[in-house]
C-alpha cells in the first residue's frame, strides 16, 4: 500500500478532488479528518490507515500538526479535497500557539497551554473537551477547546465537558462508527450529547474574554504594565503556580501571607489533587486557578508592592521557580532573606503527610484510568 514517505514524495492513493468536506474557520485538524471519514462512509481509523498506513495517526496528537510527523500530509489533504481548497497548515495548534509557545508545541510530551491527549494506543485517557450547545448547532471540534485556559464556551456561557453525560465515557469522536455521521454523538453508547452542564459566572466569563483578547491582539496588561502575549502568558503561568503553592502550604508560610494580602483567602483556594502540570488538571481546577491568576494580574502595581512589603515575603520565596524577567522590578521590593537548608526530617514528614499521599493516589488513579 502506498504511503507518504521519503521514498514516495507523492502518495499514489491520493486522487484529486475525492473529498468534498468543507473546513470551518477555527476547526481542529482531527475534527476535519473525522468528518471527512464519516462523509466518505467509513471510520476515521480506516480512513487515515488507507491513505497514510505508515503511521498509526490516531495514536498521535494530530491537532498539534503534521510538522513532526510528515509535513507532506498537508499537501496530500489539499490534493484530496475538492478544488484543492483545504489547507490545514494554519489550523495546527503549532501555528495557533506559535506566538506564545515558539517551537515548543511540536515537541513530544507536554506542550504549554495544550490540553494533552494522554493516549493509550488509539484511546484517550482524557476526553476531548466540548460544548454541547456548539455541537448541537454545528457539529465540529473547535481549536480553542484544546487550549488550556479555555475552560468554557463564551458564546453559550457553559463550562466545557469531557465526558458523555449518559454513559460517563470520555468523549472520543475519532472512535465513532461509520453509521454515526455527526460529531455530537458518543462513540460508546451512541446517544446524542445532550445540552447540559454548568454555566459560567460573570467573573469566569470576563477572565476568559480577557485572555482571548490578549491572545488575539498580542497585547495585555499585568499590574498596569503592557507586554506582548508571550510575556503575558508566561507571567500568568507563574502566578498560577504561585497560587497552587499557596494553597498547599501552612497559613504562616510567606507565600500564603502574600496571597492573603492580595485579598485572596487561602481557604478559598482550590487544592489541586495532583502536582501534575496545569494542562493535565481537570477543567474545574483549571478554571479556579485561571480566575484567581487573572484577578491578581489586574491589580494596580501599588497593591502588589504593598502586599509584598506587608507579607514579609522574601525574594527567595518568589524564586520557587524561575519567574519571568518582567517581574524582577516588583520582586525587588521583597526582603532578601537568608538561604535556609531544608532538613531531611522535614522532607520525610512532608512525604508522609496526608496531602502528599492523596496526591500520589490521585496520580496513580490517573495512570491506571480508575474512575473516581
Amino acid at each position: 500500500m502506498g504511503t507518504t514517505n521519503t521514498g514516495l514524495p507523492k502518495n499514489y492513493r491520493v486522487k484529486s478532488g475525492v473529498i468534498r468536506t468543507s473546513l470551518y474557520p477555527n476547526e481542529s485538524i482531527s475534527s476535519w479528518l473525522i468528518r471527512a471519514a464519516l462523509d466518505c462512509g467509513t471510520e476515521p481509523i480506516i480512513f487515515t490507515g488507507f491513505y497514510w498506513d505508515k503511521w498509526r495517526l490516531w495514536t498521535l496528537d494530530l491537532d498539534r500538526g503534521f510538522e513532526p510527523i510528515a509535513p507532506q500530509i498537508y499537501a496530500d489533504i489539499t490534493e484530496l479535497s475538492l478544488n484543492r481548497q483545504i489547507d490545514l497548515t494554519c489550523h495546527s495548534l503549532y501555528s495557533v500557539l506559535k506566538p506564545i509557545n515558539g517551537e515548543q508545541t511540536l515537541l513530544k510530551g507536554q506542550a504549554k497551554w495544550v490540553l494533552p491527549r494522554s493516549s493509550r494506543n488509539r484511546s484517550y485517557r482524557s476526553g476531548q473537551p466540548y460544548c454541547a450547545y456548539c455541537l448541537e448547532e454545528t457539529p465540529y471540534l473547535r481549536n480553542e477547546w484544546r487550549l488550556a485556559w479555555h475552560f468554557g464556551c463564551l458564546k453559550h456561557r457553559a463550562l466545557l465537558e469531557t465526558k458523555c453525560p449518559h454513559c460517563g465515557e470520555p468523549y472520543q469522536p475519532h472512535l465513532l462508527s461509520a453509521d454515526k455521521r455527526q460529531l455530537n454523538h458518543c462513540h460508546h453508547c451512541g446517544k446524542r450529547l445532550s445540552v447540559a452542564g454548568e454555566k459560567l459566572t460573570k467573573v469566569e466569563k470576563e477572565a476568559l474574554m480577557l485572555l482571548d483578547e490578549v491572545f488575539k491582539t498580542d497585547s495585555g496588561y499585568y499590574f498596569q504594565q503592557q507586554v506582548n502575549a508571550q510575556a503575558y502568558f508566561a507571567i500568568l503561568r507563574y502566578f498560577i503556580n504561585l497560587i497552587r503553592r499557596a494553597a498547599m502550604v501552612k497559613t504562616s508560610h510567606a507565600i500564603a501571607r502574600f496571597v492573603e494580602q492580595l485579598g485572596i483567602s487561602q481557604t478559598a483556594l482550590c487544592q489541586t489533587k495532583t502536582a501534575l502540570a496545569f494542562e493535565v488538571l481537570p477543567v474545574e481546577e483549571r478554571k479556579h486557578l485561571i480566575v484567581n491568576a487573572v484577578k491578581i494580574l489586574q491589580m494596580p502595581r501599588e497593591t502588589l508592592i504593598q502586599a509584598i512589603k506587608q507579607s514579609g515575603i522574601t525574594q527567595k520565596a518568589f524564586a520557587f521557580e524561575t519567574y519571568p524577567i518582567e517581574l524582577e522590578t516588583f520582586f525587588k521590593h521583597a526582603l532578601k532573606g537568608k538561604t535556609v537548608t531544608r532538613k531531611a526530617s522535614l522532607r520525610s514528614s512532608k512525604n508522609s503527610s496526608v496531602l502528599s499521599l492523596n496526591r500520589q493516589w490521585e496520580r496513580l488513579k490517573r495512570q491506571l484510568q480508575i474512575a473516581v
